[in-house]
């Protein structure tokens, strides 16, 4: 298995690159592919239900995650060890469950529904714990690894969940089968292969864990307030209506994420020769690279949108087993606001290639605000396009503050000219 997995050879870039777009779209899409067939399978209702919990799942993994991967693949001086990023994800990942309890508590969910969420995230949790050993397969040049862990992974723990799901007709008894193949997964394709490597210890360097924390505190707050922010529509329409427009606007929603995927394709191998580039003032190469990636996340975004208008209704209809003919023009329009997400989410990473924690903050923290400020008013007096509307005015909002962040970086510490 472990043969198979790593291969006899070093893969070269297209490979690279290849299994870094297989994975990375093979776990963007299972989040799309649950929620429809969920819906399909066991109802709107119930399949609302499951949709809040993702939308919380997502929101909350970003604790686990706590935006090491880009500092730890970027981390070109080896400011610390493996170990040391290890132990912080594992303490991070049993504050994300206590923070998921802590909110279900708070919110007074009914006992099945409570179930429900704290199981997806616990799900959505190891898929959190996997990233710490993802980001070194990337940062020691196997990107096809970790492209490798997230495809395998996803396909047998979603596989699992829709057998037992459809078998059953139970969403707890598919969620519970989901994380118990989850974590097998990750043990083999993950803890496994990474031990023919290198050992893994378990010591907590005090010194190490503060700095890992402290360094990547900004770029978490930053990433919790954006997946906040993308999360704001969905958490208002739960609030304000029912299960079932949950289960609506959540299908609806799930399109505007294969932007973003592209944008995770086109800018996440490119990550190490951007911050070589930098680093060697190479400012010509990092701004046509970046320049390369936004004008085609715009054709992308021009095509998706073509797609959504003539086909899209139709096709989620028959996937969902919903009649969604009503929503052709409101799908269109979260598609388009989902290409300002991903310039933002592209213009997100120069920021952390500049180690510009301020801005990131700034940016995210603004919009965040934004959003918590008119997703609610909007959604009860427009419903779904009042919370279509609030997204797309919140992402705007983050795209051109960044853009001025880079442009006042630029000018005041003089750190890129663009030739």
């Amino acid at each position: 298995m472990r043969e198979w997995i790593i291969g006899k050879k070093q893969p070269d870039d297209r490979q690279l690159f290849l299994w870094n777009m297989i994975g990375s779209g093979v776990y963007a899409l299972s989040s799309m592919i649950l929620t429809y067939l969920t819906i399909r399978v066991i109802g709107p209702e119930e399949g609302g239900i499951y949709a809040i919990g993702l939308t919380l799942a997502q929101m909350f993994i970003y604790i686990a995650y706590y935006e090491m991967r880009n500092f730890e693949v970027t981390d070109a001086k080896n400011l610390y060890t493996f170990t040391d990023y290890h132990v912080v994800k594992i303490i991070n990942c049993i504050l994300m469950m206590l923070v998921c309890a802590g909110y279900v508590l708070l919110k007074q969910y009914d006992f099945h529904k409570a179930v429900v969420i704290l199981l997806v995230c616990l799900y959505r949790m190891l898929d959190g714990y996997a990233d710490v050993y993802e980001a070194q397969f990337h940062k020691d040049g196997r990107l096809d690894l970790a492209g490798k862990s997230m495809a395998y992974r996803t396909i047998v723990s979603v596989g699992v969940y829709f057998v037992l799901l459809i078998a059953t007709n139970n969403l707890t008894f598919a969620l519970c089968g989901a994380v118990i193949s989850g974590i097998i997964s990750l043990v083999v394709c993950d803890i496994c292969i990474y031990k023919v490597f290198a050992k893994i210890k378990l010591e907590a360097n005090n010194k190490a864990m503060v700095g890992i924390w402290k360094d990547c505190f900004p770029l978490f707050i930053g990433m919790f307030l954006w997946t906040y922010l993308l999360s704001a529509s969905r958490i208002a329409v739960d609030d304000v209506m029912t299960s079932e427009y949950q289960s609506y606007y959540q299908v609806l929603f799930m399109p505007v994420s294969v932007i973003n995927l592209f944008a995770g394709f086109l800018i996440r191998p490119s990550l190490i020769p951007l911050t070589d580039n930098l680093k060697n003032k190479e400012f010509g190469k990092f701004w046509k690279t970046i320049g390369t990636i936004l004008l085609e996340l715009s054709v992308i975004t021009v095509v998706c949108m073509a797609g959504a208008y003539l086909v899209g209704i139709p096709v989620l209809s028959i996937i969902v087993g919903c009649d969604l003919s009503d929503y052709r023009m409101l799908l269109t329009f979260l598609i388009f606001a989902g290409g300002f997400n991903a310039a933002a989410y592209t213009l997100y990473f120069v920021l952390t290639i500049y180690r510009d924690r301020v801005s990131i903050i700034t940016g995210f923290g603004l919009s965040s605000l934004l959003a918590l400020v008119i997703s609610k008013s909007l959604t009860s007096r427009y419903a779904l396009w009042g919370a279509a509307g609030s997204y797309m005015i919140s992402v705007i909002v983050l795209t051109v503050i960044f853009v001025l962040c880079i442009i006042i970086n630029n000018k005041r510490k003089k750190v890129i000219k663009i030739d």
